[in-house]
């Protein structure tokens, strides 16, 4: 049975297949696209859609605005 690495698409035979079990990245074809494959996770390229009800909304708009306050007056305390 024939499968495609979800990265890069290349086609693996049973052969590649079970190499990359042996190596510990299936089911990606190499370490290569594995970690690629964890790196759109972490930039957030992978999400999970979910309602937000708007009092949720002006929750998450108030403390994304409290953080970016936060971060420039960092900023410009340690350019003084």
């Amino acid at each position: 049975m024939k499968s495609r690495c979800p990265v890069c698409r290349k086609v693996m035979d049973e052969a590649g297949q079970q190499s990359s079990r042996e190596g510990g990245f299936y089911p990606f074809c190499c370490n290569r696209c594995r970690m690629i494959d964890l790196g759109k996770w972490f930039d957030g390229d992978y999400r999970i859609p979910a309602e937000v009800k708007p009092e949720e909304a002006e929750d998450i708009s108030e403390e994304t605005a409290k953080g970016e306050n936060a971060a420039s007056q960092r900023d410009k305390a340690e350019n003084d």
